[in-house]
């Protein structure tokens, strides 16, 4: 026992000597967090997943890189629960890999198929985890969502085309996807596409176009400023986390030759040391800049004032006191298609 002492002695003054150095401090483990939120909608007869992946792993520095998510697990309860019993009553429903999940920008989709009597007033909740390398985040919080029996799809989508302009239009589905009556409809959702001329990429995948649901059976999409093949489908919404399946696509072949309105009311007065511009901003979606014309009073023929004007106003501090001039302006789109100037505005600077 007396020898086992000045070994513990020299234990006890190598451990007091390595404190000095401060406290043994644990590298933070990189573990990847649950999922923040996931949202479901109804899309006929599937149930739509989707959700964003966290920033950050768990030591709050480590960015996680989606790409090396493996694969993605969907838990399901199609009935009643308690608060804190659906880990304990979920079934895994599905385990797609990374590459049947779809990415639109930063959101991850998965769909889920569904029969028609599992959606006929029904509440479902999903839950996801999903593989990050080598570990398993933690469960996600837990979505709800109340599924109805869906709209038919719109049959007789039609598109035409009216200057930048195109006219969708169509009918009202007569009934749900099992032949009933339908009832009263929250409006339709709109979706488009674009297949832009020279850029080399597919079209993508269809976005919502319409923030609000469109209330009667037609819609004009106005942003049509980029050259290449437009793609329209329209869904008839119940809800708005509940809609029939996408109508057929229409196509649209379309190339901007046409320039935004004229610019209207031009309004020209004496501010302290400048002229003083404004008039009603011109609608175009695709507007890009407007360019402000100035002569003399005298003078024949317009001269550009300015050629990048970006809001509806303009100071002409260019101006010289006691000098009459006549302006006008003109607007021009991303193409650069332009309109004609306004109607000249007659002002003296005084």
């Amino acid at each position: 026992m007396k020898k086992a002492i000045p070994i513990l002695s020299a234990i006890v003054v190598l451990l007091t000597a390595c404190g000095k150095k401060g406290p043994l401090v644990l590298e933070p483990e990189k573990l990847p967090p649950a999922v923040p939120q996931l949202q479901a909608r109804q899309v006929g007869l599937e149930i739509e997943l989707g959700w964003r992946y966290p920033e950050l792993l768990s030591d709050k520095k480590t960015p996680l890189q989606p790409n090396q998510v493996r694969s993605v697990s969907i838990y399901h309860l199609g009935k009643p629960f308690a608060a804190g019993t659906f880990e304990k009553k979920a079934e895994l429903l599905a385990r797609p890999k990374a590459a049947e999940i779809t990415a639109r920008g930063g959101t991850h989709l998965f769909s889920v198929p569904m029969k028609a009597k599992q959606l006929q007033e029904r509440e479902h909740a999903f839950a996801v985890t999903y593989l990050y390398g080598r570990s398993r985040s933690a469960l996600s919080a837990v979505e709800r969502i109340a599924t109805r029996i869906p709209p038919e799809p719109v049959r007789d989508l039609k598109a035409g085309r009216e200057g930048k302009v195109v006219m969708l239009s169509w009918s009202r589905p007569p009934a749900d996807s099992e032949g009933r009556p339908l009832p009263a409809l929250l409006g339709y959702r709109v979706y488009r596409r674009i297949a832009r001329e020279g850029g080399g990429k597919a079209a993508g995948p269809f976005a919502i176009l319409n923030a609000a649901p469109a209330k009667g059976e037609f819609y004009h999409d106005g942003d049509t400023g980029a050259d290449g093949e437009y793609e329209y489908r329209v869904a008839a919404l119940l809800d708005e986390r509940v809609e029939s399946a996408p109508s057929a696509a229409v196509r649209l072949r379309i190339e901007d030759t046409f320039a935004p309105d004229v610019p209207a009311n031009l309004v020209a007065f004496t501010a302290k040391d400048h002229v003083f511009l404004t008039w009603e901003a011109v609608p175009d979606l695709d507007l890009d800049h407007y360019v402000v014309y100035r002569r003399l009073a005298r003078d024949e023929e317009m001269q550009v004032l300015a050629a990048d004007v970006r809001e509806n106003f303009f100071r002409d501090r260019q101006a010289a006191k006691g000098q009459q001039y006549a302006y006008a302006v003109a607007a021009v789109d991303r193409k650069g298609n332009a309109s004609e100037p306004c109607r000249p505005v007659r002002h003296k600077f005084e």
